[in-house]
């Protein structure tokens, strides 16, 4: 079993709203329509877009993390992306992520860690990404560019791209085929917005460990942990989701 701790919060994070999404609409208008409808003063500073897909490695991303559900269900989730908002509108938006089938190949990853700039056009099919959420974080947007840079230099903190070896063959299908996550090793795109926050100075995920993170646990977090986040030292996450699919429903 993946060794995540339990919240003790009675109820779900109301800070955390749903959302939904018209049937035509894509991921990225929903998206932007949310920065919009912020506070001026929260439309920019860093933010983390989840996202639960249908294709195959995201099939097996989500029943992945079902060891981090106490139910065993599959998670919503199969990526996370980091955003660096300058303003509400997508195109003053800085997004970067470990994907595991980047658009445009993975290149050389040791020259970054692993992490790519990411195109969010890559996530704007409501069909493809059904499920989506912004989880707005409350940190002062340099810090976390800095914190990222330093991650991208820093392999010996979280080596994101021994995390990407460590789970192209169980998306593949090859070699022992043994669910990493149940190993100790975290999603490459969860635990990097981990180490990047935790550098930055906010604690993202107090129920897991930052190297065994997932988006189950990050969404674990925003959802339930908004006691332990409500302290002057950690304020409460705020967002929004859809999710409109599931792959199964807990008995």
């Amino acid at each position: 079993m993946s060794g995540i701790r339990t919240s003790n919060a009675q109820a779900p994070n109301a800070r955390l709203h749903k959302i939904p999404r018209d049937h035509a609409q894509s991921n990225l208008t929903w998206l932007e329509q949310s920065f919009q409808q912020l506070p001026e003063a929260q439309q920019s500073g860093p933010a983390l877009l989840l996202l639960g897909g249908r294709d195959p490695i995201s099939f097996r991303l989500r029943v992945a993390q079902s060891h981090a559900r106490h139910d065993l269900t599959p998670s919503h989730w199969s990526h996370v992306v980091l955003l660096e908002k300058n303003g509400p509108a997508l195109s003053a938006v800085d997004a970067w992520e470990i994907s595991l089938t980047p658009a445009h190949g993975f290149g050389y990853p040791p020259e970054t860690n692993g992490i790519q700039r990411a195109d969010l056009r890559a996530y704007e099919d409501g069909e493809r990404f059904p499920n989506v959420a912004v989880v707005h974080v409350p940190l002062e947007l340099h810090k976390v560019r800095l914190a990222r840079e330093r991650f991208m230099r820093q392999r010996a903190v979280v080596d994101g791209v021994g995390l990407i070896t460590e789970w192209l063959p169980y998306v593949w299908g090859t070699g022992r085929n043994v669910n990493p996550l149940l190993e100790g090793h975290g999603l490459p795109c969860a635990a990097m917005v981990e180490v990047i926050l935790g550098a930055a100075g906010f604690e993202l995920t107090p129920s897991v460990g930052s190297r065994s993170s997932s988006p189950e646990a990050i969404w674990q977090s925003a959802r339930w942990w908004h006691d332990y986040h409500s302290t002057d030292a950690h304020p409460p996450l705020t967002g929004r989701y859809h999710t409109s699919h599931n792959l199964c429903t807990a008995s």
